[in-house]
C-alpha cells in the first residue's frame, strides 16, 4: 500500500474551480484507489467562504455547528458538526486569504459529486472517495485526520467471526478504514503550505467498494455511542 502526494496550484478563495484542478493534477486514477481530498479545497470550490469583514467566527460558529461545547479556557468553543468533534466547526482561517473558509454544507453529497465525476472521467468503477480534515484528540499536542464523508466504499472492515493467533473466535471487532486511510493522508498532505490538497491511497487491501450512501454503517447513533457521556449536557434540550 502507499499514499501517492498530488501537488496542485493554489486554490484561491472565495471560490475556485476544484474540478479544474482536479483535471490538471490528478491524471492517473486506476481501479481499486482510494482518493482523499482536503475538505478545505471542497469548500472553496463551492464558495463556501466569507469574508472577516463580514462576520465573526463566533456567529459562523453558532450558524453552523450542531453542538457548541463552550470552552472558557480557550479562544474557541469545541463542537460537533458532521458526527465530528472539530474546534470552532472546523472553519479555518489558515490559508484564507482574508476568508474564513467554512466545512462543505453537505459532505456527502460533495463526496458523492466527485466520486462520480472521476469515475466516469476515468472510466473506473471501483474507487472510493474520502473528505478530510484535521482534529485534535484528548490528551495529544497535535492534529490528525479524520474522515467527514467518503464515497464508493464501505467504511468499515469486519473481523466478526473470523479467529484470533490462539483460536479465539471474533464477536464485535472492526476496523475503521476512512479514519485510518484520513489519518495517513493527512501526514503525507501537510497542515500548512504544502499545498497538497489530495492523496491517493493505492493497493490498500479488503477494501469493499458499493455504490450508494454507507454512512449509517459507521456512524452510531446516540443511543449506542459509548462516548455521549462527555457530551450529552450539551445537546439541545428536545
Amino acid at each position: 500500500m502507499q499514499f501517492i502526494p498530488i501537488k496542485t496550484r493554489i486554490l484561491t478563495p472565495p471560490q475556485d474551480d476544484l474540478y479544474a484542478v482536479l483535471d490538471e493534477y490528478l491524471t492517473d486514477v486506476i481501479e481499486g484507489d482510494i482518493i482523499l481530498v482536503s475538505s478545505k479545497v471542497i469548500a472553496i470550490g463551492e464558495g463556501r467562504c466569507v469574508a472577516k469583514t463580514d462576520a465573526t467566527k463566533a456567529e459562523l460558529v453558532d450558524d453552523t455547528a450542531d453542538v457548541v461545547i463552550p470552552r472558557p479556557y480557550w479562544n474557541s468553543p469545541l463542537t460537533i458538526v458532521h458526527n465530528t468533534f472539530l474546534g470552532a466547526a472546523g472553519i479555518d482561517e489558515s490559508n484564507g486569504n482574508g476568508y474564513y473558509v467554512l466545512l462543505p454544507s453537505d459532505v456527502f453529497k460533495s463526496a458523492e459529486a466527485i466520486y462520480t465525476y472521476l469515475c466516469t472521467k476515468h472510466q473506473v468503477k471501483n474507487i472510493g472517495v474520502i473528505i478530510t480534515d484535521s482534529r485534535s484528540l484528548p490528551f495529544r499536542y497535535g492534529a490528525t485526520g479524520v474522515a467527514l464523508a467518503w464515497w464508493g466504499m464501505e467504511p468499515l472492515q469486519d473481523h466478526i467471526g473470523r479467529r484470533d493467533l490462539f483460536g479465539r473466535k471474533i464477536e464485535v471487532e472492526r476496523s475503521n478504514l476512512v479514519d485510518g486511510l484520513a489519518a495517513g493522508a493527512t501526514v503525507i498532505a501537510g497542515e500548512v503550505d504544502e499545498c497538497i490538497p489530495v492523496v491517493i491511497a493505492r493497493g490498500v487491501p479488503n477494501v469493499i467498494y458499493v455504490t450508494g450512501n454507507t454512512k449509517d454503517s459507521l456512524f452510531s447513533p446516540f443511543e449506542d455511542d459509548t462516548f455521549r457521556v462527555l457530551y450529552e449536557r450539551f445537546l439541545p434540550k428536545q
